[in-house]
């Protein structure tokens, strides 16, 4: 297992993360809706996946809390090539209320003013590269404003990517 490196830049969240499998199978783990659907999401989620990969496809990877709240991350590809790349336009305008709240909150917490806030869709670019230990993982999430990628942060987003990754491993482990 390794760790996952978490830096920011402009308005990034970049993490970066080596998995000690075949970059085919780590794509396949990221492009495959039942494979996809095993991992996303973090530990306590469980997920149903939807996805057409390819540049214009749709994305729907809602995440359940078995409490009845759904946590719907919705969007489309961007650009795809097979175990390279893979970009994904996230939307999550259909999270609960209490979500928006509770980000809205910590960007005015962290400086920022309400009036400023800005939702909106996350471009997230997935890179994978051959490295030393299988294959090198790079998530860069780009946010409408640093400071609303520092509310994301400090509400969890990094430990729910972490949690995710963990999972990965062992569906990784148990494929390979």
């Amino acid at each position: 297992m390794f760790d996952t490196e978490l830096t920011t830049e402009a308005n990034d969240l970049i993490l970066v993360r080596d998995f000690a499998a075949p970059r085919a199978l780590v794509y396949r783990a990221w492009s495959d809706p039942q494979m996809l659907a095993a991992w996303w999401g973090p530990e306590g989620l469980t997920t149903t996946v939807e996805v057409d990969v390819r540049p214009g496809g749709a994305l729907s990877l809602i995440m359940h809390d078995g409490k009845g709240n759904d946590y719907p991350v919705l969007g489309e590809f961007g650009e795809v090539v097979e175990n390279e790349l893979l970009v994904m336009i996230m939307q999550v305008e259909r999270h609960p209320p209490e979500w928006h709240a509770m980000i809205r909150g910590k960007f005015v917490e962290l400086g920022g003013d309400e009036a400023d806030y800005v939702g909106g869709p996350v471009p997230t670019r997935i890179t994978f590269a051959d490295s030393d230990a299988g294959t090198r993982v790079t998530v860069r999430q780009t946010f409408p404003l640093a400071l609303v990628r520092d509310a994301h942060v400090a509400l969890g987003n990094p430990v729910g990517w972490r949690g995710s990754f963990t999972k990965l491993d062992s569906l990784l482990a148990r494929t390979a």
